[in-house]
Formats: C-alpha cells, sequence, structure tokens
C-alpha cells in the first residue's frame, strides 16, 4: 500500500521532450526547431562574448557568496528598469514595484499568485500563446480564458477579433499580452494598434499583464519597449514578467523580475509586503551571479555597446534565416504565398503546418518541431535551411 497511488500520470512537457527525443534520434542527418533557446550559424547554444568577460571578471573578484534580499539585488533592479522603461517611469504619475524573479516564468507565477489571492480570478490569453502560459496561470488557481489572435485563413493578427473580445471581458479580469515576439506565432499589433488597445482596456477596466521575454529580438530594445512605455505613460495599472534569458544568453541563470505600477503610492508597501511573502515562502530570495552580470553589463558603456552589438548580430541573424526560408519556400511552392513568414519577428515562426505534417517532418526528415508547427528560426542556418525547406514543400503537398 502506498499514500501516492491514486496519482494520476501526466504526459511530459511537450517541448521540453523535444530535445530529448532530438539526442536520441540516431540518424546523421536531424535539425532541431523546438526549444526556443538561440542557436548559432553553426546550430550551437551561443554564449554572448561581453557575458563571458564579466563571468572572469566576477570569479576573480572572489566576492563572498551571501544572500540577496527577497526583492533580489537592487541595484541590477535599477538599471534593468531603465533598459526597460526608459523614461516612461519618470514621466508616469504612478508609483512602481519590482522583484528579481527565477526568470520570466517565475515572474509570471509570482503575479498569478497575486492576482488569484489579491484582485482577479479570470485572466485572458491570446489564442494561441505559450502553452506554459495556460498552466502556470491554472495552477494559480486561476481561471483561464482565451482571447482571438491569430487568423489562420490570413495568417496575421486578427485585430477586430481580439478588440471584440476585449470588450466583451468582465470589468477587473487580467489580459495577457506579449510586448512583442509573440510565441508562438511571431506577430504582435503595430504601435497605432497598441494605442487602440490601451484606451480600449483602460475603458473596460482590464489590467493588462505583459510578458517580455524578446527585447531586441523584433527590431532593436528600444522600439520593442515602446507598447510598455506606452501603456506606463497613459497612467495603467499593470503587471510585467521579464526574462534575460533569450537576450543575455543566460538560460541556466533564471533571471528574471516582476514587476507593477500602482496608481496610489501607499498601496506599494502593501503590494510589496505581500509580493515578498509570497516569494520568502516559495525560494525565500533569487540567485545572485545572474543579477551581477547583468548589472555589470548595463552600467558600463562599453560592455552595454558591446552587448547591444551582439544583441543585433542574433537579431540580423534570425532575420537573415527568416527571410532565406520564405525565399526557398516561394521558388519551391510558388502555389502558395509565403510572404507572411517577412511579417513575423523574433524567434518563432507558424509556417502553416498542421500536426500530422508535423509528424510527417519527425518521422521522415528528423526535423523536430512543437505539434502546433511552430519553428524556432534561429535553429535554421546555411547547412540545413535547403534541407528544410525541401522537407517542408514535400510534407505540405500531402
Amino acid at each position: 500500500m502506498s499514500f501516492f497511488e491514486s496519482i494520476s500520470q501526466l504526459p511530459e512537457d511537450p517541448i521540453f521532450s523535444i530535445p530529448l527525443l532530438f539526442k536520441s534520434d540516431p540518424r546523421p542527418r536531424k535539425v532541431n526547431l523546438g526549444i526556443g533557446n538561440y542557436r548559432d550559424a553553426e546550430g550551437f547554444s551561443h554564449s554572448l562574448t561581453c557575458v563571458k568577460k564579466v563571468e572572469r571578471e566576477i570569479a576573480e573578484r572572489n566576492d563572498p557568496n551571501e544572500y540577496l534580499p527577497i526583492d533580489g539585488h537592487a541595484e541590477f533592479l535599477k538599471v534593468s528598469q531603465e533598459l526597460i522603461f526608459g523614461q516612461a517611469l519618470q514621466l508616469s504619475s504612478n508609483s512602481f514595484f519590482a522583484a528579481q524573479s527565477i526568470g520570466g516564468t517565475g515572474a509570471l507565477r509570482i503575479g498569478a499568485e497575486f492576482l488569484t489571492q489579491e484582485t482577479s480570478k479570470a485572466i485572458f490569453l491570446p489564442n494561441p500563446t505559450w502553452p506554459n502560459h495556460k498552466l502556470v496561470f491554472s495552477r494559480s488557481g486561476m481561471k483561464v480564458h482565451f482571447y482571438r489572435y491569430y487568423d489562420e485563413a490570413s495568417q496575421s493578427l486578427d485585430f477586430v477579433g481580439l478588440r471584440n473580445d476585449i470588450s466583451n471581458m468582465p470589468p477587473g479580469s487580467t489580459l495577457l499580452l506579449h510586448v512583442n515576439c509573440h510565441n508562438p506565432t511571431g506577430i504582435n499589433p503595430s504601435y497605432e494598434q497598441w494605442k487602440e488597445l490601451s484606451a480600449l482596456i483602460k475603458q473596460q477596466k482590464i489590467i493588462p499583464f505583459f510578458d517580455f521575454a524578446y527585447q531586441g529580438f523584433a527590431d532593436n530594445p528600444e522600439k520593442d519597449a515602446e507598447p510598455i512605455r506606452l501603456f506606463v505613460s497613459e497612467g495603467h495599472e499593470m503587471l510585467l514578467a521579464y526574462s534575460f534569458s533569450k537576450n543575455f544568453g543566460l538560460y541556466s541563470h533564471r533571471l528574471g523580475i516582476f514587476f507593477m505600477t500602482i496608481n496610489h503610492k501607499e498601496t506599494i508597501s502593501k503590494v510589496s509586503s505581500q509580493i515578498k511573502q509570497m516569494i520568502r515562502s516559495s525560494y525565500s530570495n533569487p540567485p545572485k551571479l545572474g543579477a551581477d552580470i547583468v548589472m555589470e553589463i548595463l552600467k558600463s558603456d562599453t560592455l552595454k555597446e558591446e552587448w547591444l552589438k551582439e544583441l543585433a548580430n542574433m537579431r540580423d541573424r534570425l532575420i537573415q534565416m527568416r527571410h532565406a526560408l520564405r525565399s526557398g519556400l516561394q521558388a519551391k511552392a510558388s502555389h502558395k504565398d509565403w510572404s507572411f513568414l517577412n511579417r513575423q519577428k523574433g524567434f518563432f515562426s507558424f509556417c502553416g503546418l498542421d500536426q500530422g505534417q508535423v509528424h510527417r517532418l519527425i518521422k521522415d526528415y528528423a526535423i523536430y518541431l512543437p505539434a502546433n508547427g511552430r519553428i524556432n528560426v534561429s535553429g535554421l542556418n546555411p547547412q540545413n535551411i535547403d534541407y528544410v525547406i525541401d522537407a517542408i514543400v514535400d510534407v505540405a503537398h500531402s
């Protein structure tokens, strides 16, 4: 007899199972277009030169291993706020709270638990969205709903459907929004559409919760931050989950930040007390090394410039691979208009493949990607791009 024998067996995570399946595949010609970490032109996980430089300097300093405060590294939080929000915070009448988190996912979980306990139990997610969003919010006790976002027929943003669904959301609901590089579609509103959404969300008395995991991968760090700076400048009370995994290559450091803007200054201390108690009862306080690395880079004009150049190189390679994919597909499957691929930005691309076609890519070609057909564009490189194009053309015709 076991106390735990009645526990249900849950399926493996569909994203994190892809690297394991890929690794165990004995075929010499195989391609991993699955999990969303950046790969260089040779197909290897990429470490930034500026990050490695700072890691060596920190190691040589032999700093003491002390606990950080519950809400994290204060100086890291300060320089990160400047990167993300620019002058918007100084121009806003709202008060502001920030806490270091265990990656962007940890920041989402902090916000979800706070909302469940204190404010709102209903959250609306875009359809489609990153699969873990549903798990994070439902496991935190929130009731998950979906709003229209992607129009499969036109392979573009369903802005009319999005607006209509927001107009029907109950006041006090929470609305999750991808700031840029939407996962999985690569499609986001234009700046003019963000202005419309800001006005509508304020009119409907809805709480925006931004997920910002790809700053610098759509256009550049400043332009990519425009939507949240707009919302801050227009006085929204809002939440934001931020990740440094992609743009600093700090995947294993699990470095993120949770932000809130509040209309009443006296409420900040109450929010802070609640958030810090959640953190204390969960992981107690965040790790230090990743925060030290980012702080050192953002404080130094030279290192920051080096980081911006490395980030631009990664972004440019994604753009080149996306254009190569589109050009190749257009040349070999000209019966279809593939121009929608060039409207997508960031790591991910929807190529219009269904689950059966994805299964064939894995089975016949050892090309691994999630069942929804989302590809990680950085998994493409000059050595495999033609092979991937030929495989997509083949399965798309079947």
